[in-house]
Formats: C-alpha cells, structure tokens, sequence
C-alpha cells in the first residue's frame, strides 16, 4: 500500500500533466467538462489536474482545462470551478441505512452528552405524553456522557416521576423507581425471567443486565410500512450526497433491501450506489448453505449502482457494551466500568475456532468474500487463525478480501498477519474522536495508542477504509456516529479526539492517505477500484467538489470542509446554495 510522504509543495510541482486522448469523435465527445479546478486524482501518480470530462456517466480524459475544452460536445454542460478542488466521491463503506430510514418515521435522534441534557430531555417529552407512558432514551453511549457512566435511578426520577423511563445501553438497562415498578421489580425477592437484577448495598435495583424481552413487551414495535421506509430512505440518500458520500455499504441487509434500493435505480430515485451486506448466523456448512440458498443471488450480481458484495457474522461485541473479546483480562477497572462480575473475563466469543472455520471454508467454497464484525484484539487473532486454517487448506481465500468490521487495536503482527492472508479492515474513525478519552482513562493509555490503529494498518499494507458505521439519526454532524466524511478526513490526519488530545501519533495519516482511505482504498474492499475511488479515465464518473483547497488549507480546516457539488454517474445528486 502507497504512503504518500511527499511535502506539499513537492507535491504540487510534481504532478504536471496527465496524458490524455487530445481528440474525440463527434459521437464520443464529452457530455460534460469541468474545467478550471483543482482536481485531486489519487491515481497512480498522486496527479494533480485542472480539468476532466464525462461521457455517459464515466470518465474520458483529465488534463489541462485548454485539453478538456477541446473534448467537449455541442450540447456539454461545462462547470466551471474557479479555482475549486475536486475529490473523488467518499465511499462510505458501513451504514445501516435501512434501519435509520425506518427508524427515523417514528423518532427523532437527539444526541446527548450528559446526564443532565438526559433529564432535561425526559422532563420536555413527560410534559407532553400523558402519566404512565413509557418513555425510551435514544441510545447514547457511556462512554460518550460527561460522567462516563450509567445514570442512575434517582437521576432519572429528578427527571419524571410520572412516566415509566428506561435508559439503555445495549444488553443494560437502567430505569426509574416507576420503571421497575411497572416490570413488577418492588422488592429484594423480584426476578426477571430473562435477565439479572443488579442491586445497591441496601438491595435497591439500579441496572438490569438482559431482560430485553420482558422489556420489548412496553415497547411494541410501531408499525412502519415499506412506502414510509422508502420516502425515508430516499430522504437520508440525500444527506449522505449533501457530504459527498456517493457510494455506501449497506452492512446488514437482506434480499428485500436489495430490492428496496433496486427499485429506487429503476425508478430514478438511487443517488448513491449501495453495495449490499448480508448477515447471518449460521454455524455449520449446511446452515450457511441453506442461508446462501435463501439470498438467492451470486457473489457480486448486480450492477454498478446496486451490487450483492459480502456475507457477514458477528464474532464478539464492543467496546461501549463491555463485551469486547481482548487478549487479557479485564480487569478491576473495566469490570467497575462495565459493571461486571468476573475479573478475568476476556469478552465475548460467539463462534468456536471449528465453526469458524467452517463457517469460512464454505463461505469461500460458495465464491463469497465475508464481513465479520470482531472489535477487540483477541477477537481480530481468533478471525485470523480461522483464515489461516481455511487457507492451508485453500489458498484461495485470500483472494477473496475478507474484510475486519472494527477491529479496534491492530498491533504490527496483526497488521502482517491481515495482510499476508489478504484481509481488508473496515473501521471508524469517528470513535476514537468520541471515545479515546475513556479508553485512555479505563483501558489504559497504550490502548488508547493502539485504539483504531489507521497508520497501523497502513504500514502494514492493509487496505484500511475509513467509515462511520451510521445507524441512527439524519444530522451529518450529530447522528449515532457522524457520517460526515470531512470529520474522518479531520480525525485521520489531525488524531485529535473531542477534547483536544492526541493518543499515538504514530497513527496520522498524510492527507492524501487519510483521502484514499474514504475513496480508493474503500474501493477495493468490494473490487470495485478499478471503476470507483479515483479521477482517471474509464473511472465512474463520481466526484465532489468542496470549498476549500484539501492539501494546503490549515490541518483544522479539514472539519470544516462543506460540500458544494456531488456527481454521482456524472450527473449533480446535490449542489449548495450558498
């Protein structure tokens, strides 16, 4: 993998002309130039051009803007940059878009930063639902609230003591004094059938670890119909194109997903291609056969704009839960901080080292590269083992492009290792900005070094694609996990978490790197690099244009970065007023 080490005005007196075809027939001329910017290619030369030219949705030539002029057609749209810089368009390589579509039709995301701006949000929405009406916290993070804990009981009855409320943070949750009453918890002898009551020294109940089912009983899913899904959908494809994001993945789907963007392409209406994801659970040759069956679709059919591309598992949990899969212990510290019990566990294995293995032989067998969500070290070397056994067997799988979903602390013989069996890593960026300082402080500060190891990977000649693994909520900036790609660009190269501090430094990116890991090297996780991910001719002509020069603006500016036009095909999918 290219590192570019160059300075930046090296850098720019290197890249001098990009040799292009200087004529077009009449039938081939460009339907559309852009003349007169400056265009960040990534091509193999790290190229800087002013101009190029789009026939057909893809790419024909790029040079100089005088080159460009000359291939465009009678009827071409000509966009003038005046000075403006070009990238290629981000590659956001993990949403759940769907269930952010479908979820949003009945909440409204808020994001909330501390225990306080939690209770002031109860007291609002008890003002307008009647008593004894449950109410749901949106999901945040402990690790993201000021206090960097569970609320407590009491906390919540200072909220409302006439609603029912439940906080919850993934498999724990913590209610009010009229929450656990309505679940029938009134004294020391109260059980749940499903899940364990963890108690103060006077016997009071503070947390609840499980119980999700008794739970689901207040909380009936709403029903929420496949056109509401749409319109949705439709409407969050839009703000992924308001911040240059042109293609997605799509990291938990099924075939009905496959359908729902299918037909927003055929009806006009898809504005970022979707490379699709599909999850299951299967643990034996037959069950992951059986599911393959179900798809009913090929590795990799499709077309350019929607495109079968992954299977997926998931092997332990993260790092917000507690149930991260380390190399060691937990320890007292993150045993208090998780609220555990045993001091030597490690976190969560949810597949054995044999149906691992088999899960991946057969995986490879049927043809499909495979996803597997693993977030902590021990779990990323046990993923490991199990290719390495498939491919003394196989050597084919490593050209498969296996694909780490997390994978949170790389080290230089995890990176060799994951390069040598040909694995790409697919990580965020954006929870090392929200969530170093707690590691920093719970896990200690060479975790918080390690904790998404972006120059790790790239040492190690990783293909490392940079994402947000989106979820929840339509604001760029204040989701559950930005998707904002000019944030992760500011993250990659700056290393700078929410309040200012840098952990490993070893681990920045140059600007160009930081670039290709939104872009090219996302690409390649789908074998898509060869028609996305840069600005060369026969490339799908996905580009963005900004306000700002992305090499030479100051390192802060990056953040800022605001998008003012996104072509997808070669077609604008947005464009700023402003």
């Amino acid at each position: 993998m290219k590192s570019n080490a160059l300075t930046l005005p090296v850098a720019v007196m290197f890249c001098l002309f990009i040799v292009i075809p200087t004529t077009l027939s009449a039938e081939k001329k460009a339907d559309t130039i852009l003349i007169g910017g400056k265009l960040i290619t990534l091509d193999a030369h790290d190229q800087i051009a002013e101009a190029l030219a789009i026939r057909d949705g893809r790419i024909v030539a790029v040079g100089t803007s005088a080159e460009i002029l000359k291939l465009a057609g009678n009827c071409a749209e000509v966009i003038r940059l005046d000075g403006k810089t070009v990238l290629p368009g981000f590659i956001e390589s993990h949403v759940h878009s769907i269930g952010a579509a479908r979820a949003s039709v009945t909440d409204t995301y808020v994001e909330l930063s501390s225990i306080g701006e939690m209770q002031n949000w109860i007291r609002r929405l008890a003002c307008e639902l009647p008593a004894g009406q449950w109410i749901e916290v949106p999901r945040n993070e402990i690790t993201r609230l000021k206090e960097r804990r569970h609320p407590t009981p009491a906390e919540l009855d200072a909220a409302t003591t006439n609603n029912p409320v439940v906080y919850t943070s993934v498999m724990k949750h913590v209610l009010n004094t009229a929450g656990f009453r309505a679940l029938g918890i009134v004294d020391a002898g109260s059980k749940l059938p499903d899940g364990e009551i963890i108690r103060d020294d006077q016997g009071r109940p503070v947390l609840i670890r499980g119980g999700n089912q008794t739970l689901r009983k207040f909380f009936p899913r709403p029903t929420v119909t496949r056109e509401q899904t749409m319109a949705a959908l439709i409407s969050l494809l839009h703000r992924y194109n308001e911040v240059g994001i042109t293609t997605i993945f799509e990291r938990a789907t099924d075939r009905e997903g496959v359908k729902m963007f299918s037909e927003l392409r055929d009806n006009g209406q898809l504005t970022t291609r979707m490379r699709a994801t599909f999850r299951f659970s299967a643990r034996t040759a037959e069950g992951v056969e059986k599911y393959v069956k179900s798809i009913g679709l090929k590795p990799g059919e499709g077309d350019d704009w929607v495109k079968a591309s992954q299977m997926k598992i998931t092997l332990d949990g993260g790092i917000h839960w507690g149930t991260t899969r380390l190399s060691e212990p937990y320890g007292e510290r993150r045993i208090r901080f998780y609220r555990l019990t045993d001091p030597n566990y490690q976190g969560e294995l949810y597949y054995k080292p044999d149906e691992l293995k088999t899960v991946f032989a057969t995986v490879n067998r049927l043809g499909w590269s495979m996803s597997c969500h693993v977030t902590g070290d021990g779990g990323t070397e046990a993923i490991l083992d199990a290719i390495a056994a498939v491919a003394a067997e196989d050597p084919s799988i490593k050209q498969r492009r296996f694909n780490l979903l997390h994978t949170y602390f790389p080290t230089p013989a995890i990176a060799r290792r994951t390069k040598e069996l040909g694995v790409c890593v697919d990580t965020q960026g954006y929870l090392y900005y929200r969530d170093a300082e707690v590691l920093a402080d719970i896990y200690g500060k060479p975790w918080a070094e390690r904790f998404i190891g972006l120059g790790e990977w790239m040492r190690g000649g990783v293909s490392v694609a940079v994402n947000s693994d989106h979820m929840i909520g339509f604001d760029p900036d204040h989701a559950m996990n930005s998707f904002n790609p000019a944030l992760m660009l500011w993250i990659a190269v700056a290393r700078k978490t929410d309040c200012g501090n840098v952990y490993g430094a070893y681990q920045k990116l140059s600007r160009l790197d930081a670039l290709r890991a939104v872009t090219l090297w996302a690409a390649r996780l789908s074998f898509d690099e060869d028609k996305l991910g840069s600005l060369e001719p026969g490339k799908l002509a996905d580009l963005v244009v900004i306000d700002r020069d992305y090499l030479a603006c100051p390192e802060d500016e990056l953040r800022q970065i605001k998008v003012l036009r996104t072509m997808v095909n070669g077609k604008t999918v947005f464009q700023s007023d402003k």
